[in-house]
């Protein structure tokens, strides 16, 4: 198919057409593909190929015999075993137990080392028995009864035409047509035609300076050097017309302006394009088609001589002339006039051969086209005329003819002119041109009956005939400027296509955008050509319905609040464990109310019964190399190191299959040993009875034939040289009957026998060797051993070596003494293949020596003790030190004072033996006497170390994280944790500094029982909302089933995610209330109030009724207001009243008269009648009780009811006597009446006199189990007929919720105190006092000695750690404005990509710090586990990070500390992290290329209680 020009599906030309899924064209047979089916890749280009006509062939008669394949399928011929010997080889069958055997095709494997199943991930052939009745077809096993017969495919209706390709100059318009009516199935016959046809249209000729279409396209190129090295920027790009293939000549070719190179830019030119400048030919699809001078295509419209398309030659005259005289220079021969054509020139050499005499062309300002200023063209070329479309070409100037020709009408008058530079002979210039007839401008008219124009519109339109300009004479079509002088007539008009109308037309509706009451929907509204005779409908584009006014696109609708959904059973077990493969399970459409419906019901809504699934890698043996072999000659066995891995960490070896495990020990042969050679035995050493006798042994090197040391050779399998002989028995036994013998004798004559030594037990290291040991008596039988037992046994079993190794040895360490004698050491190692080993897989008795003597110059004599004299000698002073020298100068030489003038002597350090801690040093020290000779004895109390420790700091150590969630609860998954090598302060090292081989694995498998079969969560339908307006919530109940619809424990379906069981709902809109205006102010001056209405809303119905709304949230209906002060009066008082005896007053008032500064009597409306007073004066009358009564009996005397409303105006009193108790309500004591007069209305109920008080409930518990809590209790307004009201007093309203103290808390610290002191052994939360509060913390581990703390995250989801996995393939750049993006320039390729989510972190209560690698209660969603508060890529080295972090810890109590800082790692590292005020919430981007972000190793990720 490449032949063809298709693509293979990854192939960058296919990326626009998004190919997701492999085909046909796939580049490789891969686990997902679908080799029955064309990509749209494919089909584009296939249907290219065959729309140019390059398929034609196809059509034509095959020559040859054709041959019929077999109707039976390929599948059915050669079973499912025979297809895995054809691609396995012979023996190998199909596998067993896989799940969808029609998918791939699974084979067994031939080879005994490598067993299991293998695929080509290619489907089994059609027609493979799948089941009893089933067999494969395209991937699926289908029943083979639901075959149908074969179905033909034939065209369907020819869509409208394209748009015209062109606006003048002839364009092409397309028509395409599908093989849909019906399709081809089954195997049918696709349809047979062409699929597409053209017309010409807009074939008038461009206004003169219009662009050439060709020059158009590649001038749309300038400035673009399309990455052509050599091209610059500004770039000015002309189409090429020389130098190119007639087949190639409808592809874009153009060339750099300035120069004569030129590139392929498009494959195909535009419909309309010319093919060439010499033809009228046009571009159809990349195919040059026929056409006339007319741009009509298939037309045979020709130009005429006089440059006439379709003209009879009468409209010009030819010109034509001979030039042969000439001088030296140029000589003009014509002037070639505007608007001649089919112009010819030749100038005729005089032998034959080229001679002086060249042609030239130059315009009428003198510009030379070629051949000017003594400068020829000996070359053809093509020459464009400057400002026109006139093409010239000339044959060059070395050619014995030398040639002009242009059939094109010229735009500009040339001059023709001959350049003569020889006197030898005289040019030989014929010429010819047409020039148009000077004709009469009565010869010429108008014609209005031209050929009908297109009709303007598809449906009822209007067409005019075309005008054109006519020989009155004979009626042909002249050019239309022979009329120009005329004016033009009427335009001829009809109407057209009235066979049919065009009509907006509803051809889909969405579904509603409510699926539960009123809603939305859009139409899909496309313009249609109704066919009124036929009565048919075609979709045709919506510009055509352009002068009618298109409906709206959508509409009301109502949803049937009935939903359907697909329901699925649960996951299959995947069909690898590791390495990628399938998992699948059943769907059933199901609605809301729990119902099964047809499966089509739910056809609309996408479903996922199959996915990939374990695509992680599979743990794999790797080994090391081959060692060499572990013997100096002959056979032996080399050795190499075998584990399990997965990626690059080190898994136990149960985690990969032993079958398949490599050998870690082969054989090897090298050369031929040195071997042991024998003699003949020699004589017996007797002549009767028992002797011995000797032969050579001898090592000898077979190849060589050279007889070798003894040493050369294995000593312990050395031949024996000497053996027993027995000849006949002496005449002093034979003389005497064996019965006869005296058993002392034959007991006294008894030895020991042995034979050879076996060879050694192992090939090399330590092992034994045996040999045969018997006592024989005197006539070489097998005797009892006591009978030799005055006879030492000789040994049976003997220990043997051969070494592994050799001794490898290094430097010798400075003297241990700076004079005198010392000692020196090195390190000596047995080494194998450079590698140390066991000291004792080496000879010990060639050991090289560790220690040895050293001398150096005699030591000057020492004076540190003289026990016989407790003056130093004065002849000593001057060999002593300089009194100015410091120990530290001789630091090398440390003397330490013994008795006797013995003393300690100490050598240099040496080397330490690591690089890290836990490394030694060692040093010599010896004793010696004054005059530094080796001592016998030094006080050993007083000897100074010989060993110290040493390294500069401690080693880096392997240290790794909590495993992570499992990423299967069942069926076997895997689960990670951070694995680091770090120093013992935190800092992180690559893992190179660590041992790799004791590097602990960082995934295991997990979970690894089977999963229960058929169980999945059953959803009951969900609660009406739970608020009655607004938002609120609904609830259903969710369990675990059987497939029996039995109910089970939820751990049942603990592998399977359990749907919600709440969700936010939302009802109709709540009323509200809503306030007017507020009133003037009741008074002009002073102190007054102001009213407004109040009232309740429902917005779109209006005022309801107040008890929709909330009361509590009832907005005042009155404020008090202060105007302008008011004029002073004062008030005078009359009589004062007694004291009542009554308790209903408990003051005694006066009447206060009101008067001006002149006590005159002023009339109480100047001095507001509301604010006359009455004085008063205490009365001590016992208190009253009252109760609060609604209005007066008269207002509500039989009109009570919910219907009417009216004031509070006032108190009464009610004495306190049983008698009067009603209801049992207890009167309530006011020190005063608690009623002020409102303007508040209020429901009468029932009754006139209305009695309200406060109602308490009981104390709630407290809040708390110890310390400081709270208790609540229920306070509400009950009437006497115990319903709610709203007349009781705020003010006077008792408390809803009190203080309360428990008892004194056991406050815990950490989760270990709770273990120990409350003996506690179980995971959970639990209350610990940090900081001085009471934080909720997980313990976990309570079971083990050392149990952790965890936070527990309320906002899990937010989270998260990752490292982000694109790469850009330009990583110097960073597009979308740093945003991610999909379809970027990038490959998913960085290795530690992954995302982590958290729902519980490890908190240290120490230090305060999070556990960051802590990965325990984390969930790895792809890829790597990333620890928290880590983020990081591979993304972009322009300051464009993409990794991600995010921290909540709203709700825990907890925030991160300020003095939290982040590290940043990598190569162009950038890092954005962003903060809440509170410090509870971080964000935060990093990545580089690579780089990533961290909490910083010093400071780690400090946390603190809120």
């Amino acid at each position: 198919m490449t032949r063809l020009g298709v693509q293979h599906d990854d192939n960058p030309r296919c990326k626009e057409m998004k190919v997701t899924k492999y085909h046909v064209m796939a580049p490789a047979l891969s686990f997902h593909m679908s080799p029955w089916s064309w990509s749209n890749c494919s089909r584009k280009y296939v249907t290219e190929f065959l729309d140019t006509g390059y398929g034609e062939c196809l059509l034509d008669k095959p020559d040859e015999e054709i041959y019929n394949l077999p109707s039976e399928l390929p599948g059915s011929r050669y079973d499912g075993n025979k297809q895995c010997e054809l691609a396995f080889g012979p023996g190998s069958q199909m596998c067993p137990h896989i799940e969808n055997i029609c998918m791939h095709l699974w084979c067994t494997s031939t080879e005994k080392l490598h067993k299991g199943c293998f695929t080509q991930h290619v489907p089994p052939a059609d027609g493979t028995d799948c089941g009893p009745g089933m067999h494969c077809r395209h991937g699926l096993c289908v029943n083979k009864e639901t075959e149908t017969r074969p179905v033909n495919g034939e065209w369907g209706p020819w869509e409208p035409y394209s748009s015209c390709s062109r606006t003048c100059g002839g364009g092409i318009e397309s028509a395409t047509r599908r093989c849909n009516r019906p399709e081809p199935r089954n195997g049918g016959n696709y349809c047979v035609g062409r699929r597409m046809k053209f017309r010409s249209c807009n074939t008038d000729s461009c206004p003169k300076g219009t662009q050439d279409f060709r020059e158009k396209q590649c001038s749309d190129f300038n400035g673009k050097h399309l990455d052509i090295s050599g091209i610059p920027s500004n770039v000015r790009w002309l189409p090429r017309y020389s130098g190119i293939g007639t087949k190639d000549r409808c592809k874009l070719y153009c060339q750099v302006a300035g120069t004569n190179y030129f590139y392929l830019l498009k494959d195909m030119v535009e419909d309309g394009t010319p093919c060439g400048t010499e033809t009228h030919d046009i571009c159809v699809q990349g195919q040059c088609m026929a056409a006339g001078c007319d741009h009509v295509l298939n037309s045979s419209a020709k130009i005429d001589k006089c440059g006439v398309c379709g003209g009879d030659n009468s409209s010009c005259k030819t010109i034509t002339g001979v030039f042969n005289s000439s001088h030296y220079g140029y000589n003009v021969v014509v002037k070639i006039p505007a608007g001649a054509t089919n112009v010819d020139i030749r100038q005729y050499s005089y032998s034959g051969q080229p001679d002086d005499s060249y042609l030239a062309l130059s315009d009428a300002e003198g510009n030379f086209l070629f051949n000017g200023n003594f400068l020829l063209s000996t070359s053809k070329k093509e020459i464009n005329v400057q400002g026109t479309r006139t093409v010239i070409e000339y044959s060059g100037s070395n050619n014995a003819v030398e040639r002009i020709n242009s059939t094109n009408r010229q735009e500009k008058e040339l001059i023709l002119q001959v350049l003569c530079v020889g006197n030898l002979y005289n040019p030989d210039v014929h010429y010819s041109f047409n020039i148009p007839l000077e004709e009469r401008s009565d010869m010429f008219t108008w014609d209005p009956y031209g050929p009908w124009e297109g009709c303007t519109k598809m449906c009822q339109g209007l067409q005019r005939r075309n005008i054109t300009c006519i020989h009155k004479s004979d009626h042909s079509v002249v050019s239309d400027k022979e009329c120009d002088h005329l004016p033009l007539p009427s335009f001829v008009t009809q109407s057209c296509n009235t066979d049919c109308e065009l009509r907006w037309h509803v051809i889909g509706k969405s579904e509603c955008s409510s699926q539960c009451g009123q809603g939305y929907r859009t139409l899909d509204i496309h313009c249609m050509k109704y066919s009124i005779h036929e009565g048919q409908t075609v979709q045709v584009d919506d510009h055509y319905c352009g002068d009618q006014l298109k409906p709206p696109t959508q509409e009301l609708c109502h949803g049937n609040c009935v939903f359907t959904r697909w329901h699925y059973s649960e996951w299959s077990q995947c069909s690898r464990s590791c390495g990628g493969g399938e998992r699948s399970r059943e769907s059933y459409c199901m609605n809301n109310f729990g119902h099964r419906l047809a499966d089509n019901e739910c056809q609309e809504l996408s479903r996922v019964t199959r996915e990939n699934c374990n695509e992680f890698s599979c743990p794999s043996w790797a080994a090391s190399e081959w060692s060499e072999c572990l013997v100096t000659c002959g056979k032996g066995t080399k050795q190499r190191q075998v584990w399990c891995q997965l990626n690059v960490d080190h898994l136990s070896d149960g985690f990969c299959n032993s079958s398949t495990k490599p050998e870690s020990l082969s054989p090897c042969e090298l050369h031929t040993c040195a071997s042991w050679q024998v003699g003949p035995w020699g004589p017996c050493t007797t002549t009767c009875g028992h002797g011995y006798q000797m032969r050579d042994v001898k090592c000898v090197n077979e190849l060589a034939s050279a007889v070798l040391e003894d040493t050369e050779c294995h000593e312990a399998s050395r031949p024996s040289d000497r053996q027993s002989c027995v000849l006949t028995p002496c005449s002093f036994i034979s003389k005497l009957e064996t019965a006869l013998l005296p058993t002392v004798l034959i007991k006294k004559m008894a030895q020991w026998r042995h034979g050879s030594w076996t060879p050694c037990s192992v090939s090399c290291g330590r092992g034994t060797q045996a040999r045969y040991v018997s006592c024989r008596d005197a006539l070489d039988r097998i005797a009892d051993e006591s009978y030799c037992a005055h006879l030492p046994r000789p040994a049976e079993i003997w220990d043997c070596f051969t070494p592994c190794g050799e001794w490898q040895a290094g430097d010798w360490s400075p003297c241990s003494a700076s004079c005198g004698h010392g000692k020196t050491t090195r390190q000596v190692l047995c080494m194998n293949y450079h590698q140390p080993i066991d000291e004792n897989y080496c000879d010990p008795e060639v050991r090289p020596l560790m220690e040895q003597e050293c001398s150096l110059a005699a030591c000057p004599p020492a004076h540190s003790h003289f026990p016989s004299s407790p003056v130093q000698p004065s002849y000593y002073l001057s060999t002593n030190l300089p009194l100015t020298q410091k120990l530290e100068d001789n630091e090398n030489q440390v003397v330490h004072p013994s008795v006797r003038g013995n003393q300690w002597r100490t050598g240099p350090w040496g080397s330490c033996s690591s690089s890290c801690s836990g490394g030694l040093q060692h040093r010599a020290v010896v004793c010696q006497d004054e005059n530094g000779q080796s001592a016998s004895y030094c006080d050993a109390a007083s000897k100074p170390p010989e060993l110290q420790q040493c390294g500069p700091g401690p080693c880096p150590q392997w240290n790794y994280g909590n495993w992570g969630e499992c990423s299967q609860t069942c069926g076997g998954g895997i689960k990670s944790r951070l694995v680091i090598c770090q120093f013992p302060n935190g800092q992180i090292l690559e893992d190179h500094n660590c041992e790799i081989v004791n590097k602990p694995p960082s995934v295991i498998q997990c979970h690894m029982h089977a999963c229960p079969a058929d169980v999945s969560w059953h959803q009951e339908p969900w609660t009406s909302c739970s608020a009655s307006c607004g938002k609120g919530r609904k609830y259903r109940e969710v369990f675990c089933i059987d497939q029996f619809q039995r109910k089970l424990e939820d751990t049942n379906c603990s592998q399977v995610q359990k749907p919600p069981t709440h969700k936010a709902c939302r009802s109709v809109r709540c009323p509200s209330w809503k306030a007017n205006s507020w009133n003037e102010c009741s008074v002009t001056c002073g102190s007054g109030v102001q009213q407004r209405d109040v009232y309740c809303r429902l917005k779109g119905v209006g005022q309801v009724v107040e008890e929709m709304c909330d009361q509590s949230t009832r907005p005042c209906s009155q404020r008090r207001c202060w105007s302008q002060d008011c004029v002073q009066h004062k008030g005078m008082e009359r009589g004062r009243l007694n004291c009542s005896t009554s308790c209903e007053r408990k003051d005694s008032h006066q009447r206060m008269e009101c008067t001006d500064n002149q006590i005159r009597q002023v009339n109480e409306i100047v001095y507001n009648s509301s604010t006359i007073s009455l004085t008063s004066k205490n009365c001590r009358n016992p208190p009253c009780n009252y109760i609060v009564v609604t209005a007066d009996s008269s207002q509500c005397a039989n009109n009570c009811g919910f219907s009417y409303r009216q004031r509070i105006t006032y108190c009464t009193e009610i004495p306190s006597t049983k008698k009067h108790k009603l209801h049992r309500l207890r009167p309530i004591v006011y020190q005063e009446c608690p009623v002020v007069p409102s303007s508040q209305v209020y429901q009468c109920i029932n009754s006139c006199l209305h009695l309200a008080t406060w109602k308490v409930g009981k104390w709630s518990k407290c809040s708390v189990t110890c310390g400081i809590g709270i208790m609540k209790r229920q306070v509400k307004c009950i009437t006497k007929h115990g319903l709610s009201s709203d007349l009781c007093l705020n003010h006077l309203k008792p408390g809803a919720q009190k203080k309360c103290y428990a008892n004194d808390c056991k406050s815990f610290t950490t989760c270990k105190e709770i273990q120990v002191k409350n003996h506690i052994r179980k995971d959970g939360d639990y209350y610990l006092n940090i900081k001085g509060r009471i934080i909720k913390i997980y313990c976990a581990d309570m079971y083990l000695e050392n149990p952790k703390e965890y936070l527990t995250l309320v906002q899990g989801e937010e989270n998260f750690s990752e490292v982000y996995g694109f790469r850009l393939k330009n990583p110097y750049q960073c597009p979308f404005n740093g945003s991610r993006r999909e379809d970027c320039e990038c490959d998913n390729g960085h290795l530690a990509a992954g995302y982590t989510v958290f729902s519980k972190i490890r908190i240290d209560l120490t230090s305060m710090q999070i556990k960051t690698t802590d990965l325990l209660f984390s969930k790895t969603i792809f890829g790597n586990a990333v620890p928290f508060a880590t983020a990081g890529d591979c993304y972009s080295a322009f300051r464009c990070p993409q990794g991600q972090f995010s921290i909540n810890l709203s709700g825990t109590g907890m925030k991160i500390s300020s003095t939290a800082k982040w590290l940043t790692q990598g190569s162009y590292t950038s890092v954005s992290i962003r903060r809440s005020e509170d410090g509870t919430r971080f964000f935060g981007k990093c990545g580089g290329y690579c780089g990533k972000c961290l909490p910083h190793m010093t400071t780690g990720l400090p946390i603190q209680v809120i």
